[in-house]
């Protein structure tokens, strides 16, 4: 209806896709297609069928090139939309119907023009929602209902930038029901679910494994294999090639080409080739630390002598915990990977020597995992996977999530920043702010407070309700801490 907001609103939205999400929109609004498209329809019940007909054969053409199409023009027949519906549907193209819904006597407090007042006189006749010929009819199912009376212009738009990112509108791809960002590089599956090995094949994945050169796996290794096999490091699926090492050291992120747009779906996954100068990824991903797997000469001689395109990671005990594929060997670039990370070179600084102390050479290639890590040390149960994760935060009903992370034990300063961080996101509009608790659970020095330590202290703070387990999640944060200050935490 005519000053539902619909305009203004959409002018808004169309600024924060542009400016903020640097999408293509348009926007067809009543005022801009009379002007021209719709030059010669006047505002009978057959021009308005028209009007909608045109500009809804328009924003297909719009949506079908890539373009975030805004209609806002008076529709007041269901049949006439529903008739725009199917033409997008029948094209395999989005349609969101919006449902303004702002109460009669509201519309008419907004009218500066006083078009309203003049209906009320008897001075405008058939005019719409306010006269028996020309009726408004109100759409039974829209997929978003906006009561923006009761908002502010940047409350609407949140409410609408959060159900177009539910239906994957702003990146394209799969899409979580919340609302909530997915794994970088999710194509609909989780990656613990492409890593781990089926129980169908794992007899016969490990009888395979026995007859692989073997690779020892320090504690930090497996940290790391953990990390990957469950889909932490997304789009990851295996410890660094010299390539994405290189783009991780100097560009803080990794080239990825999720839906082969440029052909480039595997490219994290193939063996580096410097001379190729043509497979580019589409678009960056945050990872800006090295996830490497140091080897010694004597691992590379035996991979190397074994002819297998694979080999067998082991850990101290003996155990198989899974198999690296397609092996890539190369230097280790111990002073490089220092420097880019941590920006000087300082042997007592704890990963630094870890990382001096590792083998000359880098092992990269994709793995894949026996079984879920565990530590077997009572704490499993707080080592929830990515898409654990995202279960536990849909059974809470998160509209979204915000994170803690400390390798220290939380305190009630914590708490305090924890609930007033809730607090903040609730003001702008979210109904259900959860809290994902991050203990880090991967290696640390060893004058660091121990993770049983401080995840009781974590425990001991949700059950004296100092945060709330209604809208709290624990979990433990697979991976070892590098100490590596702004460049850990991108």
């Amino acid at each position: 209806m005519l000053r539902s907001g619909k305009s203004t609103i959409a002018r808004a939205l169309e600024e924060k896709l542009v400016l903020e999400y640097g999408l293509h929109v348009q926007n067809l609004d009543g005022d801009n297609v009379r002007t021209g498209l719709n030059r010669d329809l006047g505002f009978s019940p057959g021009d308005r069928a028209e009007s909608v007909r045109r500009v809804g054969e328009m924003a297909c053409l719009f949506n079908g090139g890539g373009v975030i199409t805004l209609v806002t023009l008076v529709s007041p027949y269901q049949a006439d939309r529903d008739d725009a519906r199917k033409r997008h549907e029948e094209q395999g193209l989005k349609f969101m119907e919006v449902f303004m819904d702002v109460p009669i006597d509201v519309v008419q407090e907004r009218d500066p023009k006083g078009l309203y007042a003049k209906v009320a006189a008897g001075e405008i006749k058939s005019f719409t929602g306010m006269s028996a010929d020309a009726p408004y009819e109100e759409p039974p199912n829209p997929e978003i209902r906006l009561p923006n009376y009761k908002m502010t212009i940047d409350e609407s738009v949140d409410m609408l930038i959060s159900e177009l990112r539910k239906a994957g509108v702003l990146t394209g791809g799969p899409t979580n029901p919340m609302g909530l960002p997915m794994p970088s590089g999710f194509d609909g599956m989780f990656l613990e679910d492409e890593l781990m090995v089926a129980p169908g094949d794992r007899a016969k994945k490990l009888a395979e494994a026995a007859t692989l050169p073997k690779v020892l796996m320090t504690d930090i290794d497996i940290n790391w294999l953990q990390v990957i096999g469950e889909g932490w490091a997304s789009p990851l699926k295996g410890f660094m090639r010299e390539g994405p090492l290189l783009q991780a050291l100097h560009f803080n992120s990794l080239l990825i080409d999720t839906w082969n747009v440029t052909g480039a779906t595997s490219i994290n996954e193939q063996t580096t080739d410097w001379n190729d100068y043509f497979t580019r990824g589409r678009e960056r991903v945050s990872l800006s630390i090295p996830i490497v797997l140091p080897i010694t000469g004597f691992s590379k001689a035996a991979i190397e002598k074994s002819g297998k395109k694979a080999a067998a990671l082991v850990d101290k005990d003996g155990r198989t915990l899974g198999i690296l594929r397609a092996p890539e060997i190369y230097e280790n670039r111990k002073e490089e990977i220092v420097t880019r990370c941590f920006g000087v070179i300082d042997m007592g600084h704890p990963y630094i020597a870890h990382i001096y102390n590792g083998g000359d050479f880098l092992l990269g290639g994709e793995i894949e995992l026996f079984d879920k890590i565990k530590y077997n040390d009572g704490l499993d149960q707080y080592r929830l996977t990515p898409k654990e994760m995202y279960a536990a935060f849909e059974e809470k009903n998160a509209d979204v999530v915000f994170a803690f992370q400390t390798r220290n034990p939380t305190h009630a300063g914590h708490a305090f920043l924890m609930r007033t961080g809730r607090e903040r996101l609730m003001a702008r509009g979210y109904k259900n702010p959860v809290l994902w608790l991050s203990p880090l659970g991967g290696w640390t020095k060893e004058d660091d407070v121990p993770l049983d330590v401080r995840v009781k202290q974590h425990v001991a703070v949700l059950e004296e309700k100092m945060l709330d387990p209604a809208w709290t999640v624990m979990a433990i944060w697979p991976a070892p801490m590098i100490y590596g200050g702004p460049t850990e935490v991108r």
